[in-house]
């Protein structure tokens, strides 16, 4: 009985073929195991370079944080939500704030303004809801339209004194720094005319409103919203001009 001959250019072919198939698999396993690892330890986070220091902004409706593990996700700094308005007080604030000066962050508090209340009303609550809790950093007056004012913007003249008046009088009563938070828009229309107002502006570019009136602010932060775990934060570059 013959032995069947296979041509040697067969065995070549089947030899490269075999090969071929061997490495495109392992390619493909390559390039499986690379997505799953970037699903899995991706992160919206900035440049650090660019923006060294994250932070957050926080809020009863962000629900319970656990700060320390925030701080180990290389948090340096949290604002924490204390009122808004006349009589509003953030259902979190007090135990937020315990447990985020527990967690050794930077810490400071915002007030919510509202276009409906008096300064005098909104300042007084302030002060009655925090008490000597203002942390660290500069207060922060918080800018944002809410109900129908999106659509019929609060009067420009009468909402800058009512911030300007607000800001008196938590620094009188205080003496710590305050700044104005909010979007680009309402800071370029609602920051008192009078005076210098360091501003913390929430947008994804480079702000362009870095000083009011000609002179420089001493403090500002820059911030992106990104998120990590689940949970928005916010990068900042603190910057001195």
């Amino acid at each position: 009985m013959k032995r069947r001959m296979t041509p040697i250019f067969q065995d070549s072919f089947q030899k490269r073929y075999w090969r071929r198939i061997v490495l495109l698999s392992l390619l493909a396993i390559a390039v499986i195991t690379g997505i799953w690892w970037w699903l899995q330890n991706r992160t919206d986070r900035p440049n650090e370079q660019q923006y060294p220091v994250l932070g957050a902004q926080i809020s009863q409706e962000d629900g319970y944080q656990d700060y320390q593990i925030l701080k180990k996700e290389s948090l340096k700094f949290v604002y924490l939500k204390a009122t808004e308005g006349a009589s509003y007080k953030d259902d979190n604030f007090d135990s937020n704030y315990s447990r985020a000066e527990g967690s050794g962050m930077s810490v400071g508090v915002y007030h919510f303004f509202s276009f409906d209340s008096s300064p005098e009303d909104q300042a007084q609550q302030f002060i009655k809801s925090v008490g000597q809790d203002t942390g660290h950093l500069p207060i922060m007056v918080y800018l944002s339209y809410y109900n129908d004012y999106a659509q019929k913007p609060p009067a420009k003249a009468k909402t800058q004194r009512a911030i300007a008046r607000f800001v008196t009088l938590v620094n009188q009563y205080y003496h710590q720094d305050c700044i104005i938070g909010g979007a680009p828009a309402l800071l370029k229309r609602y920051v008192p005319t009078k005076g210098t107002y360091p501003l913390w502006q929430t947008t994804q570019q480079r702000p362009t409103v870095g000083t009011k009136n000609g002179q420089q602010n001493t403090w500002w932060p820059r911030r992106l919203r990104i998120s990590i775990g689940g949970f928005h934060r916010y990068a900042a570059r603190m910057a001195k001009t």
